[in-house]
């Protein structure tokens, strides 16, 4: 007789248990989720900084004069860290002066200004470079086009200038180094899941940015072969 009212408290406290038990779970895998995620976008994060278009086409350079013209080289690289560190600079300031959200310019009301930038150093880098062969010439020419069309469709789609500059690069390497050229193709999907994990653009602004790298790509082979 005396144990029976125990028994209300016993199956009380055994409801309370399993209830600290649920909600320490649930906690425990949120957590654990919230580690994996901040994993993914770090990952992410990695991948747009080694595939960043000042590494792509800082390749794409070396490769190109490697095989062209040789002895220009040091002038080659020259022209091409003046270029990226003016570029640089001019990201840094539009990020820390708080004029830009990301140094990705992630809003289309950031990119025309960064078009015009990019558009003045590559017409700089053509006359230093105008020289060192054709190819070279058209090559920063196909970039210049490439940059063109993406900021007249910015009034409607913000391009991925990441996966345009590694499409390009996937076509344009097969005349330079076919296993270059494979291994840029390769990433193209690796790079796109970064874009997105990242939220700096949407899946058609990926595919968008892929296509018009492609065929900007396919004109320069068809033009110098």
């Amino acid at each position: 007789m005396s144990a029976e009212p125990d028994e209300p408290r016993d199956a009380a406290e055994a409801s309370t248990s399993a209830g600290t038990d649920d909600r320490a779970g649930r906690a425990n895998a949120a957590s654990a989720s919230a580690a994996t995620q901040g994993k993914a976008y770090a990952l992410a994060r990695a991948v747009s900084i080694v595939l960043h278009p000042f590494a792509i086409f800082l390749l794409l350079t070396l490769l190109g004069v490697d095989k062209l013209a040789p002895r220009a080289m040091t002038h080659a690289l020259l022209g091409i860290g003046v270029a990226i560190a003016v570029t640089w600079l001019f990201v840094l300031q539009r990020r820390y002066s708080g004029r830009w959200g990301t140094v990705d310019a992630s809003h289309r009301s950031e990119r025309p200004l960064l078009y015009w930038v990019l558009l003045a150093v590559l017409a700089v880098c053509w006359w230093w470079m105008r020289g060192l062969g054709g190819s070279l010439s058209a090559g920063i020419v196909s970039v210049a086009a490439m940059l063109i069309v993406a900021a007249v469709l910015n009034a409607w789609i913000k391009l991925s200038l990441h996966m345009a500059s590694l499409a390009f690069a996937a076509v344009s390497l097969i005349g330079l180094s076919l296993p270059w050229a494979c291994a840029a193709a390769a990433l193209l999907p690796v790079l796109g899941w970064a874009r997105l994990r990242m939220a700096r653009h949407s899946a058609a602004e990926v595919i968008g940015g892929t296509v018009l790298g492609l065929l900007a790509g396919a004109v320069l082979r068809a033009v110098v072969g």
